[in-house]
């Protein structure tokens, strides 16, 4: 039986926590799920868990600045969300 979050989009918002940890398991065992997972990381985060780790989990691209017109992971940060079939702040 396949998973209910088999090809869901899910947006994943990590905050600058210690807690962030808990964060990249998230998006291992939604990604061992089936879900695509866009993870999105404020600078707070960046200082306790890199980019890299998520990119590494999730295999896409990570967002760290939404609003940057010169980053090549530039976006319309509002196509995130309407694309997304959940969303989660963590």
């Amino acid at each position: 039986m396949p998973s209910p979050l088999n090809n869901k989009r899910v947006v994943l918002g990590v905050t600058g926590s210690i807690a962030c940890y808990k964060a990249a398991d998230l998006a291992s065992k939604l990604v061992q799920n089936g879900a695509l997972v866009d993870v999105i990381l404020t600078s707070a985060a960046t200082q306790f868990v890199s980019e890299l780790t998520f990119r590494s989990i999730t295999h896409r691209s990570v967002f760290t600045d939404l609003y940057s017109s010169e980053s090549e992971l530039s976006i319309n940060h509002v196509a995130l969300a309407e694309t997304a079939d959940i969303i989660i702040v963590a």
